[in-house]
C-alpha cells in the first residue's frame, strides 16, 4: 500500500495511507469538478509524451501542466546522481535558477528531507507546512535552509518516479502557503510521476540505442574491408567508406535506395560503370558464408574476394544480407608473378625431361637382351621417375594456365556416363597394380546423362578424383555411382581408403595440400589433382562436395552438375 508522509501538528512527521481519514473532502460538486480538471491534466501530460522527443522539454512541459492544474507555484523533477546516493533537480517549472543550481552543487542525500525519503523508500513524502515539520528541516543543513527561505515555499509533496528499471528519481510540487493535499491530488501526482519515469526510461533506452548505433557505425567505418548491407527488399542500408573507395560510389547516393532501380542514363561514364559494377556484385548468386572472387576492370582494376552473409535479428530471423569485400589485388598480383615463374620454369624443364624420356625409352628397347636384369630394372625405375616429373610439370603448367585464365574450354553436349567409362578405361593399368581393390560403377538407364561440357577437360577432372580414390585405398571397395535429381546429375565416389583427418578437411581443394596420412603412405604427389579438378568442375557450373570422410574408414565425394539448360555453360572460353 503506497503511503504519504505529513507533519504531525506538534512537529513530528507521520505517514498517512493512500486514503487518509483525517483529510477533509471537498463538497461533492466541487470535488467532481476538480477531479475532472485533474484528469484533463493527465490527458495533457500523456499528449506531451507523444508529441515531444527531447526529454528535457517533456519534463518541463509536464511540470508546467501539473503546476497549472494543481494550482501549485512550482514543480520540479529530481534525478539520481551518477553514484545513486543523492538527487538533484533536472527540470523545473517556475523555480528560481539559484535553487536549481544549489541542488546541483549540494545534492540531497537519499533518506533525507522529503525528496530524499521519497526516492529512498519509494513512497510519497510531503508536508502541508514546512514550518511545523522541524524534524525533516534538520536533515537539510543550513545551506539548504537558506535556499528554501529564498525560494519561499511552505507546502510540498514529493513522489518517486518509478519504472521497470526501478526508481529513477522523483517529482515535487510546491505551494507558497500551507496546503492540505487531497487523496486525488496524491493519486494524480503518482500517475504523472510514473508517466515521467516512463519518459525517462524511454529516453535512456533511446540514448543507449543511439550510442550502440554510433558504436556500430564507427566499427563499420573503421573496417579495412568494404561492407554493403541490404534489407530484404534489396535496399542498401549500410555502405562503409572502404566500400566507397573500392566501388567508386558514395554513401549518400546509395543508402536507402535499391541499386537495381537506379538508372545509369545521363551519368558520366565513370559513375555509370561504377553503378553497373555494384549491380553485378549484388546479383552474384551466393550461399551463406560462400566466398567468390569478383574482378573489376573499370573505373579501376581491382580484385575482390566477396563473402556473403545473412543479417539476422535477436530472434534469428533473416532481416537482410551483407556482402563483405576484401581487396586481394596484391595477392592476385603475387600469384600472377608466381604463376608466371612456374610456367616459365615448367616449360624450361619439360623440354629436357621429354628428351630424357625419349633417351630412356630408346635405351630400354636396345638393351633388353644385352644388359643384366638389375641394370634393366634401374633404367625402368629411372624412366618411371622421369614420368612422374613430367606429370608434375604438366600439373604445374595446368595450374598456371587455370590461374591466368588461359586454360580454355569448348562446351558441347557430352554423356557423363560415357565419359566416366572412358576415364575408368584409362585407369585400368593402375587398378591392375592393386588387385585388392574392387571398383564398381553403377548407373541407372532411366535418365539422360547428357550435360554441356568440355569432354577433354572434364575427363581430366574425373581422372584426378577417381585416381585419388584408387591411390589411397589399400584394399576394399570403391563405388562410383551416377544418378539424377530434379535439378542435377550427380557422381558419387565412395572409397574405403585412408580417409582425411578431421582437422585437415578444411584444406581440401587448396593448392599443394596433401593430408598428413597421405604423405606418410605415399611420398609422391603434387597436391594439385583435387584443386585442378575443383577448378574445372566450377567452370562447368558444378560443385565438388566432401560428403563424409573418416580416418582409416574412407571418403565420399559428390560431383554435382546442373541439368537446367539455363545454368549449363555454353560456347567457348578462350585459352592458350
Amino acid at each position: 500500500m503506497r503511503k504519504a508522509t505529513y507533519p504531525h501538528p506538534h512537529g513530528r512527521t507521520r505517514t498517512l495511507a493512500d486514503k487518509p481519514r483525517g483529510i477533509k473532502r471537498l463538497s461533492s460538486d466541487k470535488e467532481s469538478q476538480k477531479q475532472q480538471e485533474l484528469l484533463l491534466a493527465l490527458e495533457k501530460v500523456s499528449r506531451v509524451l507523444t508529441v515531444q522527443v527531447q526529454l528535457q522539454k517533456i519534463l518541463e512541459d509536464m511540470a508546467a501542466i501539473v503546476a497549472k492544474v494543481l494550482g501549485a507555484r512550482w514543480v520540479n523533477f529530481w534525478e539520481l546522481t551518477p553514484d545513486k546516493k543523492a538527487v538533484y533537480i533536472s527540470a523545473t517549472s517556475g523555480m528560481k535558477q539559484s535553487y536549481v543550481d544549489h541542488s546541483r552543487k549540494h545534492p540531497i542525500r537519499l533518506g533525507t528531507a522529503w525528496i530524499g525519503r521519497a526516492v529512498k523508500t519509494g513512497k510519497i513524502w510531503g508536508t502541508s507546512d514546512i514550518l511545523t515539520d522541524s524534524h525533516l528541516m534538520r536533515d537539510l543543513g543550513q545551506s539548504w535552509k537558506d535556499a528554501v527561505k529564498k525560494q519561499n515555499y511552505r507546502a510540498l509533496l514529493c513522489v518517486p518516479t518509478i519504472s521497470k528499471r526501478g526508481i529513477m528519481g522523483g517529482m515535487c510540487v510546491y505551494y507558497p502557503d500551507p496546503h492540505e493535499f487531497s487523496d486525488f491530488e496524491m493519486r494524480l501526482m503518482t500517475v504523472a510521476a510514473n508517466q515521467a519515469a516512463t519518459a525517462i526510461t524511454n529516453s535512456q533506452i533511446f540514448e543507449e540505442l543511439v550510442a550502440e548505433k554510433n558504436k556500430t557505425v564507427a566499427m563499420l567505418n573503421s573496417l579495412s574491408d568494404g561492407l554493403v548491407v541490404y534489407d530484404l527488399q534489396g535496399v542498401v542500408t549500410a555502405f562503409n567508406p572502404k566500400a566507397e573507395e573500392m566501388l567508386w560510389m558514395s554513401h549518400g547516393a546509395l543508402v536507402g535506395k535499391n541499386v537495381h532501380t537506379l538508372s545509369t542514363k545521363g551519368l558520366p561514364s565513370q559513375r555509370r560503370q561504377a553503378l553497373k559494377n555494384l549491380q553485378e556484385l549484388s546479383l552474384l548468386p551466393m550461399q551463406e558464408f560462400e566466398n567468390r572472387e569478383f574482378m573489376l576492370k573499370e573505373p579501376q582494376e581491382i580484385s575482390l574476394l566477396v563473402t556473403h552473409l545473412l543479417v539476422r535479428d535477436a530472434q534469428d530471423q533473416k532481416i537482410g544480407t551483407m556482402r563483405v569485400l576484401h581487396d586481394i589485388t596484391k595477392e592476385k598480383e603475387a600469384e600472377q608473378m608466381k604463376s608466371s615463374f612456374i610456367s616459365i620454369a615448367s616449360h624450361q624443364l619439360r623440354t629436357p625431361l621429354s628428351g630424357i624420356k625419349w633417351a630412356l625409352s630408346l635405351l630400354q628397347e636396345q638393351t633388353k637382351q644385352s644388359l643384366p636384369k638389375d641394370q634393366r630394372e634401374l633404367i625402368k625405375k629411372t624412366y618411371h621417375t622421369n614420368e612422374r616429373l613430367i606429370m608434375l610439370i604438366n600439373d604445374l603448367l595446368d595450374t598456371s594456365r587455370i590461374e591466368e585464365g588461359r586454360f580454355g574450354y569448348e562446351f558441347g553436349k557430352v554423356s557423363l556416363e560415357a565419359l566416366i567409362k572412358e576415364t575408368l578405361q584409362h585407369l585400368e593399368p593402375l587398378l591392375r597394380e592393386k588387385p585388392e581393390i574392387t571398383l564398381t560403377f553403377e548407373s541407372k538407364p532411366s535418365f539422360s546423362s547428357f550435360v554441356n561440357a568440355d569432354a577433354k577437360k572434364l575427363k581430366m577432372a574425373l581422372y584426378n578424383v577417381f585416381e585419388n580414390a584408387i591411390k589411397y585405398t589399400m584394399k576394399g571397395e570403391i563405388t562410383i555411382s551416377l544418378y539424377a535429381t530434379p535439378s542435377s546429375l550427380n557422381i558419387r565416389v565412395a572409397d574405403q581408403g585412408i580417409g582425411i583427418p578431421d582437422d585437415q578437411q578444411k584444406f581440401l581443394f587448396t593448392k599443394f595440400f596433401r593430408a598428413r596420412n597421405a604423405i606418410l603412405l605415399q611420398t609422391e604427389g603434387s597436391g594439385l589433382g583435387l584443386w585442378i579438378a575443383n577448378e574445372i568442375v566450377k567452370k562447368h557450373k558444378g560443385k565438388i562436395l566432401l560428403v563424409e570422410s573418416k580416418e582409416d574408414e574412407g571418403t565420399t565425394f559428390l560431383l554435382r552438375f546442373p541439368t537446367d539448360s539455363q545454368l549449363m555453360p555454353k560456347g567457348k572460353i578462350k585459352g592458350l
